[in-house]
């Protein structure tokens, strides 16, 4: 095999790898921003507003690795009593690094 032919194998592996370890991680734990994700989601528990509440449900959208730590995005609904009736929405860009509370937090309510 040709020295080209050997590096393309190779970045070939190599682009298999990245791409492939984010879809393997299935679960926050497994992904390795278990604490992360906790401290952000705290803090939009801290405040959003629960009136009418029976279920609250946060997806974590995104996730994205910074120099000093993560930015997520945070979709978060809040259903009453009726089934499936959403009564409010949040949308939740975080930065957070470990279990600290988050170095930048926005929330806002959408429609």
């Amino acid at each position: 095999m040709s020295n080209r032919n050997i590096a393309i194998a190779s970045l070939a592996l190599a682009g298999l790898y990245f791409f492939a370890a984010p879809a393997v991680a299935a679960t926050v734990a497994e992904s390795g921003v278990a604490s992360e994700v906790n401290s952000c989601v705290a803090e939009v528990r801290d405040r959003m507003d629960y009136n009418g509440a029976t279920r609250v449900k946060h997806d974590i959208v995104a996730v994205e690795r910074r120099t000093v730590g993560y930015t997520m995005k945070i979709s978060t609904s809040v259903f009453g009593a009726a089934k499936g009736e959403k009564i409010r929405a949040y949308a939740t860009e975080c930065v957070v690094n470990g279990d600290n509370k988050p170095l930048k937090f926005e929330i806002k309510e959408v429609s």
